[in-house]
């Protein structure tokens, strides 16, 4: 089965599956009989003392994984969130703002490559897009590797980014 990511404040469907917050603290302003979650495992959040040093910060995005993925290796509870996304399909929901930069990304690859099956983002381009890679650190990517570079008649390298950018030149006035 599918594992998912999904803000807690975004509306419950019934293709999630087992709702399973991933936050070790309760989400701000959210009432616990309306949130429809079914199981709290603040236990495969990131520490406190990691969660306060990332502070959701981007220069810290790829350390923050690696440490993450460290405090997951022997995670106990982590073996029992991957026993039931081989049963049932589960969405791992987060309250952080940022659908990109959040820890919850880094679980949902985990249980993925533990189980050997996909996991699926809350972008609505989901499936294009692995969630080690998610759509917003596209632009990030070489264009090459991705296949996606342009090229002229002669078969050199276009750059998209000269193209797209607005031309500084004065129009109407002598130069």
């Amino acid at each position: 089965m599918p594992v998912k990511i999904k803000r807690v404040y975004a509306e419950p469907d019934q293709a999630d599956g087992l709702r399973v917050l991933v936050d070790r603290l309760w989400p701000r302003g959210l009432a616990k009989d309306k949130a429809c979650v079914d199981l709290w495992a603040k236990e495969v959040a990131p520490s406190g003392d990691l969660r306060k040093w990332f502070a959701h910060r981007k220069d810290r995005w790829e350390d923050f994984q690696r440490r993450y993925r460290a405090e997951l290796v022997e995670n106990a509870a982590l073996d029992a969130l991957c026993a039931k996304s081989e049963k049932h399909t589960v969405t791992l929901l987060y309250a952080a703002r940022d659908e990109c930069i959040n820890h919850a990304r880094v679980l949902a690859a985990v249980i993925a490559e533990r189980s050997g099956r996909r996991a699926e983002t809350d972008h609505p381009d989901e499936g294009a897009v692995e969630v080690s890679s998610p759509p917003c650190f596209l632009h990030e990517l070489d264009p090459a590797w991705l296949g996606t570079e342009s090229r002229d008649d002669s078969g050199e390298t276009v750059d998209r980014e000269a193209d797209d950018q607005p031309s500084h030149k004065k129009t109407g006035g002598p130069e």
